[in-house]
């Protein structure tokens, strides 16, 4: 699939087409008009072990503690919901 996206922050510069993979995912992203012609290309896929999923969602969570005790726009946002754990997981 392919998608068309403004910037809603740039919308005169920041156009880009993103390409996703059915299972993976964003693979591509490339500015249209860019002049430097930048484009992210996704070169490797892996997949965290439960074990270490569940240490980055704690380390995410860490973060979102202390955004709410560092930005005042942050505070006026719902704390994230953790996903239940999936038995084997």
């Amino acid at each position: 699939m392919v998608t068309h996206e403004r910037s809603p922050l740039e919308p005169e510069s920041g156009y880009q087409l993103k390409y996703y993979a059915p299972g993976i995912g964003n693979v591509r992203v490339g500015a249209v008009g860019d002049p430097e012609g930048e484009t992210l290309v996704l070169t490797k896929v892996s997949q965290l072990s439960p074990n270490d999923l569940a240490k980055a969602r704690q380390q995410a969570l860490e973060l979102e503690k202390r955004a709410y005790k560092v930005s005042p726009v942050y505070r006026n946002t719902q704390p994230a919901d953790p996903p239940a754990t999936v038995a084997g997981f």
